[in-house]
C-alpha cells in the first residue's frame, strides 16, 4: 500500500490531472476511500479538501505550472532538494551529485536522467524502491538524513503558494503518510 501511495504522489505530481482523470476521481469517489486512512488531522482535512473540490482541470494545471515549472515571477515550490539545500539556489549543485551516488551505492538505476537525482520524483522512487525492497535501515538513514531535511521546506511552500485546493491536499497527504512512515522508525 505504501508503493501505490508513492506511485499516486508520483503521477501528480510529473503531470496535472486531466479533465477525464478527474472526473473518474471523483465517479469513484477515490479520495472518500483513500486507501491508508489513519484518521490524522493533517489527512482528514486533505481528505476534506480533496472531495469537495470542485477546481477544473485548467485551474490546477495552471497551479502546478506556477508551483512546479515557471511563472511570472518565480517558480513557487520547485520540487528540487538543492535548491532548498543549496546557497545559491541551484538545482543541479553538490546535493545532486550525492544522491546520484546514494542512489548507485543501492544498486538504484530506474530514475530520471534528465532531472536532477535530487527532484521529488527521482527520491520518492527511490523511496518506493527501498520499501519495495524492504531495506528499513537505508529508507531511514535516507529519510534523516536527505529527505526530510528539505521535504518539510517543500511542503511549506506549496501549502502556502498553492492556488487549488488539490496541490494543497496533495502536499498534506504526502505530509501525512511521511509522518507514518516516520514513526515506523
Amino acid at each position: 500500500m505504501q508503493k501505490l501511495a508513492i506511485d499516486k504522489f508520483i503521477n501528480f505530481l510529473q503531470n496535472p490531472p486531466n479533465h477525464f482523470l478527474l472526473e473518474k476521481l471523483k465517479k469513484e469517489e477515490f479520495w472518500q476511500n483513500w486507501f491508508l486512512k489513519n484518521n490524522s488531522k493533517l489527512q482528514c482535512t486533505a481528505l476534506k479538501l480533496l472531495s469537495s473540490s470542485n477546481e477544473d482541470d485548467k485551474l490546477i494545471a495552471s497551479d502546478f505550472t506556477s508551483l512546479f515549472l515557471s511563472d511570472v515571477d518565480y517558480v513557487k515550490a520547485p520540487p528540487f532538494a538543492s535548491f532548498y539545500l543549496d546557497e545559491n539556489k541551484e538545482i543541479y549543485s553538490d546535493n545532486s551529485d550525492k544522491v546520484k551516488q546514494i542512489f548507485a551505492q543501492n544498486n538504484f538505476f530506474s530514475f530520471f536522467n534528465e532531472e536532477p537525482a535530487d527532484s521529488l520524483i527521482n527520491e520518492l522512487l527511490f523511496i518506493s524502491f527501498l520499501i519495495k525492497k524492504q531495506d528499513d535501515i537505508t529508507l531511514q538513514k535516507f529519510l534523516k538524513e536527505e529527505f526530510f531535511i528539505w521535504f518539510n521546506m517543500w511542503s511549506f511552500d506549496v501549502i502556502n503558494k498553492a492556488k487549488t485546493h488539490f496541490y494543497k491536499a496533495l502536499t498534506m497527504l504526502m505530509q501525512d503518510f511521511f509522518n507514518q512512515l516516520n514513526t515506523k522508525f
